[in-house]
């Protein structure tokens, strides 16, 4: 990650939703008019200490108990970076089935507007092996209604992480000891893969780095050192310290990844211009920046990338910028000359 927090340059997040439905699932307004939860919940961002700065990305974790280990992990992995900062704001008895213990469709959104953060990550679905009722009735595990309403429910979860300004990552459960908990979490993953890819949300598989070759679950394996290591704790679902420093590692990879694509920031460039150090070292000059929307104060906003230097005579260049075609050669399979040479 040091590619995203190197100089204290911070990432500039765009839209999650840049492969949408055809229509979505639900309306705008509809999300923005969804009425409190019904638990009281705080939302007061850490205390950032001396080692974190003002201004560092902000990367959210929601969900159940599984997330609150992995944004544990997460805040392990990026304790040396001052240029993020994680923020766990997981329920660890929440789910996706109890919407009247805890409505995660209704948290969401005021939680999202709260802590504007770069990247969200959610993990859940560990609680939801149980049946669900509503104003319908009651529904057992995985009956035909049950998946109807369950698979809502994602979609709708997957919008308003779609809808939110940053980028948005949904981790898919491992394999359990159970081997019907782990069918069950298999089929969870299907809804999850398949809502989170509906809305352009990267969905983060994780089963095979904790199973065998079987794909069956695994108590130990290699840790992020590749030493053999007990990754799942004694229930049979939870992770071990380790385990979970391995999930953290295959996400925080996606960051990474994501954050490598995206422009970055230099904060207070001055209007004239300036001299700025790239990321290799190399000097260049940054012309007077121009505005072309309201920008912070104090800051201008640019882009340190250069197009590719061709050599203005290459084929690559004459083909690609000035639109010419490559040189015609005679017999060969694209010369449509007529008569063929050789023929009267």
């Amino acid at each position: 990650m040091a590619a995203i927090a190197a100089s204290g340059l911070i990432v500039l997040a765009g839209p999650a939703n840049t492969q949408g439905p055809p229509e979505r699932l639900f309306d705008r307004d509809e999300l923005a008019q969804a009425p409190p939860a019904n638990q009281p919940q705080i939302i007061a961002l850490p205390e950032l200490g001396a080692e974190k700065q003002e201004d560092a990305v902000r990367l959210l974790v929601v969900g159940d108990f599984m997330a609150r280990g992995l944004a544990d992990a997460l805040a392990d992995t990026f304790a040396g970076e001052p240029g993020i900062v994680v923020i766990d704001r997981s329920n660890g008895s929440s789910g996706l089935v109890r919407d009247d213990f805890y409505d995660w469709s209704r948290v969401l959104p005021d939680l999202l507007e709260e802590v504007k953060s770069t990247f969200v990550v959610i993990m859940i679905g560990t609680n939801d092996r149980r049946g669900l009722r509503t104003v319908d009735g009651r529904f057992d595990l995985r009956s035909g209604q049950w998946d109807l309403i369950y698979f809502e429910r994602v979609s709708r979860l997957a919008e308003i992480l779609a809808f939110n300004d940053g980028f948005a990552f949904w981790v898919g459960q491992p394999p359990m000891r159970s081997r019907a908990m782990s069918a069950d979490m298999a089929y969870f993953n299907s809804v999850y893969e398949d809502a989170a890819g509906r809305v352009g949300i990267r969905f983060i598989d994780i089963w095979d780095a904790f199973a065998d070759q079987d794909g069956r679950f695994a108590a130990t394996g290699p840790d992020v050192d590749g030493q053999n290591r007990v990754l799942r704790a004694d229930d049979g679902f939870s992770f071990t310290a380790a385990g979970r420093a391995k999930a953290a590692f295959f996400i925080a990879s996606e960051i990474q990844l994501v954050g490598d694509s995206l422009p970055r920031r230099l904060a207070d460039v001055p209007d004239g211009g300036g001299i700025e150090i790239q990321d290799d070292g190399r000097l260049r000059d940054v012309g007077q920046v121009m505005v072309l929307g309201d920008p912070p104060a104090n800051a201008a906003m640019v882009l340190i990338t250069e197009p590719p230097g061709y050599e203005t005579n290459s084929l690559v260049y004459r083909l690609l910028v000035r639109g010419e075609a490559f040189p015609l050669v005679a017999g060969r399979v694209d010369d449509f000359t007529w008569p063929r040479p050789g023929q009267d």
